[in-house]
């Protein structure tokens, strides 16, 4: 953890320094991102270190699920919010729902890292990586493509909301990612049939299952909570307690989803 948070204020915010945008300039965004990266974490250790193994073995592993999160948190940013640069809106600007952004996005990999890496007990730990690792890029594939579907349900672009600092949309895009993660780590979790293309096969049932499953639900509660008002122009206005709402829905439905994906 000591590492982890060395690696993060050192590396991936390079030119700032954590104490002092935290301490001394209150910086809200940055703390959100860290947390994200800190609970992210702890989720993909959670399955990635293995007591099976030799301590060596387990501080290699460590280090890797932190260098995929940074990395494909990075990556995700990059694709997903192509047009912002979300450390610059963090640090310059102290934007909030940037920094709730990064912070799911760090989360969401950490439990797509921790479905990735809980294979079988008799897996070797070299099989072990080489399929957590292909899990893990098609676990952030679905994640890709589900956010794209539910942003559009929700029509809403999520770069030019950002930019206004809509703490609205963060919280219920932050909820978007974690819940979808959440999905995503069900889908590709639990012991393998011994195939990759089985397992793969089966991993994408799951998702598409639940995916339809957590889309249910938040219609559901959207038809219960909210029958009176309009969600998209709650966000736009904008309306925290609405964002939280919504985040914590898309989080409710995958969790309810998890008791019913077969």
């Amino acid at each position: 953890m000591i590492v982890g948070k060395f690696i993060f204020d050192r590396v991936y915010y390079k030119r700032v320094s954590l104490e002092t945008e935290l301490l001394e300039k209150n910086n809200v965004a940055i703390a959100l991102s860290f947390t994200g990266f800190f609970i992210g974490f702890v989720f993909s250790i959670y399955e990635g270190l293995d007591p099976r193994y030799a301590i060596y073995i387990n501080a290699i592993t460590g280090f890797l699920l932190m260098f995929l999160i940074l990395l494909f948190t990075k990556l995700f940013d990059w694709i997903f919010l192509k047009e912002i640069d979300l450390s610059q809106e963090i640090v310059d600007s102290k934007n909030i729902s940037a920094g709730l952004i990064e912070g799911s996005f760090f989360l969401g990999m950490g439990l797509i890292l921790s479905g990735a890496f809980s294979g079988p007990p008799e897996m070797s730990i070299i099989k072990v990586y080489a399929e957590s690792i292909m899990f893990l890029i098609i676990g952030i594939i679905l994640l890709f493509i589900a956010s794209l579907l539910l942003s559009a349900i929700l029509k809403i672009n999520l770069q030019e909301e950002v930019k206004k600092n809509n703490i609205a949309v963060g919280a219920a895009f932050a909820g978007l990612f974690i819940g979808i993660s959440s999905v995503v780590k069900i889908s590709i979790s639990g012991p393998g049939s011994g195939s990759f293309l089985t397992d793969l096969k089966l991993s994408f049932i799951d998702f598409v299952f639940s995916i339809v499953l957590m889309l249910i639900f938040f219609f559901l509660f959207d038809l219960i909570l909210f029958r009176k008002f309009s969600l998209s122009k709650e966000l736009k206005e904008p309306n925290p307690g609405a964002g939280v709402m919504v985040g914590g829905i898309f989080i409710i439905s995958s969790i309810l989803s998890y008791f019913l994906v077969p």
